[in-house]
């Protein structure tokens, strides 16, 4: 298994941040790729991104949880200056609680009093180049179905790796 490279951040890129409501992120869900809406991208250090979801039982939350568990890539659409900036990272982390998740939830409400976030995702940046659209996000409702071991969605063919 080859570990992919992390970049840091451009100072471009980094500049951007926080994006609120206007990022688009995609990962693989159960029937393929998932683009969906991000109420915050953002970063602490200026390596690594924060995306914040308001809710985490969704197939964005799974998808993002399968990216962690199967080292699957996430890709992020930033709005830039002229055109859209494609960031593609590795899922790192995903708090629910603690300073990470403290600090972009005291941001978002210093916002909106009414925001909330219910997990915050810390991803390592891989890849970043210049694009003209995102995909389309879809929306993603609550998930109504049981939860089951994520060994149950490992993709197909992973264990002959």
């Amino acid at each position: 298994m080859e570990l992919p490279i992390f970049t840091p951040l451009s100072s471009e890129t980094a500049a951007l941040l926080p994006v609120w409501n206007n990022a688009v992120a995609q990962a693989q869900d159960l029937e393929g790729s998932l683009s969906f809406s991000c109420p915050v991208v953002a970063s602490q250090n200026g390596a690594t991104l924060l995306l914040g979801l308001a809710q985490e039982r969704t197939a964005a939350g799974r998808a993002l949880v399968r990216a962690l568990w199967f080292d699957q890539p996430v890709s992020l659409w930033l709005p830039g200056e002229a055109d859209w900036i494609q960031l593609t990272a590795r899922a790192w982390k995903c708090h629910i609680t603690g300073p990470v998740f403290r600090e972009l939830l005291e941001q978002a409400r210093l916002r909106d009093p009414a925001a909330d976030l219910a997990v915050v995702w810390e991803l390592l940046p891989t890849a970043q180049s210049s694009s003209s659209l995102p995909p389309q996000p879809v929306d993603c409702p609550l998930l109504r179905e049981a939860e089951i071991h994520l060994e149950l969605l490992r993709p197909a063919g992973a264990d002959k790796q």
